[in-house]
This record gives structure tokens, sequence and C-alpha cells, in this order.
């Protein structure tokens, strides 16, 4: 008796512990748009100035680099894999999206082909209340160490 009740206790743990295949989100993000001249065509993927690093320790930080200007830090927190297509970004500032401010921001992903991350969110409400209850998708390239500095980079 006392051995089906340790295997039933075990089978509930199991359960409880349900594993998910852990996504590679580390790394430095671009953001990128797809651009177009022809309506209904999607267009070229092209990149923008605005990143996010998702770090190996769960923590994120979202900046933008303005030309000519320092960059700027427009968003930060922490991060957490919860499914095998979903995390949590824990927003403790966000200047962009002032109403994720100390909020939970479920973000659905998929990674897709030449390091891309597809991203979608929710957000139910702008910053002044009004009901908005959309999704936002994104897409992210992940930036990868070029074998060589690259000779045309003026800096």
């Amino acid at each position: 008796m006392l051995a089906a009740v340790l295997l039933a206790i075990t089978g509930v743990k199991a359960q409880e512990n349900v594993k998910f295949k852990p996504a590679k989100l580390a790394g430095i993000w671009q953001l990128c748009h797809y651009v177009s001249e022809i309506p209904d065509v999607p267009g070229v993927l092209k990149p923008s100035n605005t990143f996010k690093v998702l770090s190996d320790n769960g923590t994120i930080v979202n900046f933008t680099l303005i030309p000519g200007m320092d960059a700027i830090i427009t968003g930060y927190g922490t991060y957490e894999q919860l499914t095998d297509s979903s995390y949590k970004e824990s927003i403790e500032k966000n200047i962009h999206l002032p109403m994720l401010d100390n909020k939970d921001n479920v973000l659905e992903f998929e990674m897709g082909d030449d390091g891309l991350m597809y991203l979608k969110y929710f957000i139910s409400k702008d910053l002044n209340g009004n009901e908005l209850n959309t999704w936002f998708h994104e897409t992210w390239k992940r930036l990868k160490m070029p074998a060589k500095f690259p000779e045309d980079i003026i800096r």
C-alpha cells in the first residue's frame, strides 16, 4: 500500500513539472520591419535602430540608437520562458509602452529561419486606460559577430 501511495505522489509531481523545449532566447536582437512600395506585398525585411538584449541570467534591456546622438534605454526588467512558444517579460520600466511598467507581459514567439524571431503580444489598454484589445506583431533578427571587422564602418 505504501508503494502505491509513493507511485501516485511521484506521478502527480511528474505532471506538475511539465517540461518544455528551452528556446535559445538569449542574445542581442534587432527589430526589423517589412518595407514595400507595393500595397498588399510584405516587401523586404529591413533593420531598425531598436534592439532587445535577452541575457542568460534572465534580464532584458530594450534600447534605441538615435543617429548622431546617444543611445537610450527604452525598457528593462526580467524574462522567463513559459512554454515551447511563449515567454513572460516582467517589465520594471518602459518609456515606449509605459502601460507595461511593473507588469507581466506574455509574448508568443516562433523561431524562424536565418535567426529570425516572430513575436506576438496583447495590449488590453493604452496609457490612458482606453480599450485597445490589440495583438502586436514584431519581427526580430538575432545579431551575429562577423568573421572579421567590416572595413566600411565609420567609427
